[in-house]
């Protein structure tokens, strides 16, 4: 063969290979691409798998907590109940006045802080038995708030996933207790959470989403969003050098929207102005404001049942400092994650040590979150670690169910004054007042009974703030100061000044102005169980 024709048999071969090996690679790709859209099919449906599983174990573990019991961790579930029904016929879900409140700034500016709470279960005041009714609301909060959490854990890629709402739901008993009560302040820790992860994640429409939710469902707590975006913000800042300026402009829209998408939202501005401003300013003043539990500091003390959760942040703290020193440097963004966490940690944690134990609710959610990153990031392949925890968890649990029921068993009866309160809409004409010697008192007697109105009820603030001086004088009646020299007579206040038809006392708690009204023959008793009495002014 001459040199001709060998070099066209080369070329000849050379083009044929060059020509079968794009089409091998392109079979080689198209396996690939399949393998790998397979392999993401997988992980999807693993995915899916997983979160179905989360929400059956969800469903299971907040129907246990709130049927396993036949009385309610805290009296607001009655009147959030209440006046969800209200709103659920359509003429008046757009009814801003609330009169049951009389001396009252919430009747007087006449709007509705927790509006789209109410509206939000709306459907379970449908079901025909209200107590039933009150226990599926209350179970469906507690799955949204678990789901929330889930969320932010998937989105923050903490693993595994699916242990960590129920490991923050069981950290203390201070908060499971909490966590079974039918109250909005359960889905703002939720969403708080959810919140940051979401700013984490740099999703600007996450964030005006969620921001919107938390205000509008919950307008009280609108400043936990701010705080959340604040810190992290600044952290930032000054870790990243880079400002998240879209973010910041979501959160403000979300606020807004929140607030505004209600009845007469000026009215619950100014509302709300006073349960954080002017609250606050009456309380370091030391007015006689007799606040609930959850508004008084947190006390600390070595059997606490919540000293696990801060021993084990505080680990979790010690341990992601010492990284930082002798491990190598963590992105950008994952120190950015890790400092706020941390941040809001602390500052929630001063926040119910100095100012108002509910406060701990955030601390929980955001160092379980804190936790569980440097769990994943640093303990998920140690099998002692892992180990740990899961009998850190089963103990924690047990105690905390065992600790949440003893609390329960004197918890709140659901029909202790349902026989007192139907006897005075019974005895009484529409709108008459009834004078409740405590403020906790309306929300039972507001479930029973939309017929007479009450001489305050939700917060001492609200009254506080509509007439000072009427509101010491309820304080003297039921402090046993009236009566005494300098001050005015018991019958006075109550029919001069507060107009009152009747009187509500509670055994055995107003014991002493039972004493002093039975033995006054300007007021009759009327009506008497077990739980409450009932006079009628003369």
């Amino acid at each position: 063969m001459d040199l001709l024709g060998l070099t066209s048999v080369v070329a000849k071969d050379f083009v044929e290979t060059m020509t079968r090996k794009p089409k091998k690679a392109r079979r080689n790709l198209r396996a690939q691409s399949t393998a790998t859209a397979d392999c993401e099919a997988r992980r999807a449906l693993s995915t899916t798998q997983l979160a179905f599983v989360f929400l059956c174990i969800a469903s299971a573990v907040s129907i246990v907590l709130h049927f396993s019991v036949d009385k309610f961790p805290d009296p607001d579930v009655f009147y959030h109940f209440r006046h969800a029904e209200l709103y659920a016929s359509t003429s008046e879900i757009f009814r801003t006045d609330f009169p049951w409140v009389h001396y009252s700034v919430i009747s007087k500016l006449s709007s509705d802080l927790w509006y789209g709470f109410h509206v939000l279960i709306i459907p379970f005041t449908l079901v025909g038995d209200r107590i039933l009714g009150m226990q599926l609301a209350g179970t469906f909060v507690t799955i949204l708030f678990l789901i929330s959490f889930y969320a932010a854990c998937i989105r923050l890629k903490i693993n595994p996933a699916l242990f960590w709402p129920f490991f923050l739901l069981f950290s203390s008993a201070f908060l499971l207790h909490r966590l079974g009560m039918l109250r909005p302040q359960v889905l703002s820790l939720g969403l708080s959470s959810l919140l940051f992860a979401l700013l984490a994640t740099a999703s600007v429409w996450g964030v005006f989403l969620a921001t919107l939710a938390s205000t509008f469902l919950h307008l009280n707590f609108f400043f936990v969003s701010l705080l959340v975006v604040g810190v992290f913000t600044i952290v930032k800042i000054f870790t990243e050098k880079l400002l998240p300026w879209r973010e910041c402009i979501a959160l403000l829209g979300g606020v807004l929207a929140g607030w505004i998408l209600r009845p007469n939202p000026m009215g619950a501005a100014r509302i709300l102005y006073t349960q954080l401003v002017q609250l606050t300013v009456e309380k370091i003043g030391g007015s006689p404001l007799d606040l609930a539990a959850e508004m008084s500091p947190l006390k600390l003390k070595a059997n606490s049942n919540y000293m696990f959760l801060i021993v084990l942040l505080l680990f979790s703290l010690s341990w992601m400092l010492w990284k930082c020193r002798k491990g190598p440097a963590l992105s950008g963004p994952s120190r950015t994650i890790f400092i706020t966490l941390a941040a809001l940690s602390i500052i929630f944690f001063l926040l119910s040590v100095f100012f108002a134990r509910r406060a701990f609710d955030f601390c929980s959610g955001f160092g379980v979150l804190f936790i569980g990153l440097v769990f994943s990031n640093y303990f998920y392949r140690n099998w002692p670690a892992r180990l740990f925890l899961v009998c850190a968890f089963l103990v924690l649990a047990l105690y905390g169910l065992n600790l949440r029921n003893q609390v329960l068993s004197v918890g709140w009866e659901p029909n202790r004054f349902e026989s007192t309160a139907k006897w005075i809409a019974d005895n009484s004409n529409r709108g008459e007042i009834v004078f409740n010697a405590r403020w906790e008192y309306f929300p039972e007697l507001f479930f029973w009974n939309t017929k007479n109105v009450y001489s305050n009820g939700m917060d001492p603030i609200f009254q506080y703030a509509y007439d000072p001086d009427l509101f010491r004088a309820g304080h003297d009646l039921v402090t046993g100061q009236l009566g005494s020299p300098g001050f005015p007579d018991s019958y006075q206040v109550l029919k001069e000044r507060f107009n009152a038809r009747y009187v509500f006392l509670a055994k055995p708690f107003d014991d002493s102005l039972y004493l002093r009204l039975s033995a006054d023959p300007r007021f009759s008793l009327r009506k008497e169980n077990q739980y409450s009495v009932v006079f009628e002014v003369n």
